[in-house]
């Protein structure tokens, strides 16, 4: 009995310094609570929308992730509409036990999320941050490091270029903070090329391939391009239906999604970066699982990975 109690004695001490007995953390961008572990548990996700290869791919993800948990998961989309999201979330009070949104306006779902929170509900961010975001009470982050993102891309770009050429850039919905960031990584590049020439504004095309063709169409014929640098695939794919296939013309996105793999087995796009937005979901309805049962995250920030893919490295990808 005297050794049963040192060892319980010697857990608890363990518990108390780390925060829980079973304290998880991430290997390689995945975060795993284990098969089964989210049993009992009702979560609701929340995308932006469900309208391009990213985002069918974060469902996929979440319905797999869901599947290995246990978990009860429902899948809403917000339809690009803060109002809708934030009526989601509060309608979610009393019905679920954990909400992961992806924030349609990051500076409109603050006080949503502390209601929700105030409540009871364990609520994570995912993909794009809201902002201050532990401040409203949101238990953990999971997203990619989207600086990085757009260092990794527009350094692929540079390097293409060897360090000089006319650019053109497409963003996402302005405010959209993934796609500012994005947009800094670009910045933090383009500062140490002082030949690489941004001959145009860059344009929001909102992460939609149409809008992005019918732009690119319109600077291809105003503009001598070697570059344009798309913040998603979506935009990429708009881009290169616009050039046409093999054009000469760099293209590249983020996202690593499958459209995008084909395009770059075609010729339209050069190359993307896969942050891997399927883990972002799984990972954050790991996390929701692991606070549920009371357990704590090494880190409540939880970052996927980022790999530049091209027509080199394009079947490991696959």
């Amino acid at each position: 009995m005297k050794r049963l109690t040192l060892v319980t004695a010697i857990i608890l001490v363990v518990a108390l310094l780390t925060g829980s007995a079973f304290a998880a953390s991430m290997e390689n961008g995945v975060l795993r609570a284990g098969a089964g572990a989210g049993e009992g548990y009702k979560i609701l996700l929340l995308q932006q929308h469900r309208n391009n290869a990213f985002q069918n791919g974060v469902y996929d993800a979440a319905v797999a992730a869901a599947e290995e948990l246990g978990c009860d998961l429902t899948i809403l989309s917000s339809d690009s509409d803060a109002n809708t999201q934030i009526s989601q979330i509060e309608q979610a009070i009393g019905e679920y036990d954990a909400v992961l949104f992806e924030p349609v306006n990051p500076d409109a779902l603050g006080a949503a999320a502390k209601e929700a929170a105030d409540e009871g509900v364990i609520v994570i961010n995912i993909i794009s941050a809201c902002t201050d975001w532990e401040s409203f009470g949101i238990a953990a982050l999971s997203c990619g490091d989207n600086v990085t993102a757009g260092e990794t891309e527009m350094q692929a770009v540079a390097d293409l270029l060897d360090g000089k050429g006319n650019i053109a850039i497409l963003t996402g919905p302005s405010g959209d903070s993934g796609g500012l960031q994005r947009l800094e990584g670009y910045t933090n590049i383009l500062a140490n090329y002082p030949d690489i020439v941004q001959v145009v504004e860059p344009a929001d095309c909102g992460w939609d391939t149409a809008s992005a063709m019918t732009t690119v169409e319109s600077w291809l014929s105003a503009y001598e391009l070697d570059a344009i640098v798309c913040e998603n695939d979506g935009m990429a794919i708009g881009a290169g239906n616009a050039a046409g296939a093999n054009s000469g013309i760099i293209i590249t996105g983020v996202d690593g999604t499958p459209d995008g793999f084909e395009a770059i087995k075609d010729g339209r796009v050069t190359g993307t970066v896969s942050q891997n937005g399927g883990e972002m979901a799984a990972n954050g309805l790991n996390a929701a699982v692991l606070l549920l049962k009371g357990e704590t995250l090494e880190s409540n920030t939880l970052i996927t990975t980022n790999t530049w893919i091209d027509a080199n490295n394009l079947a490991d990808y696959e």
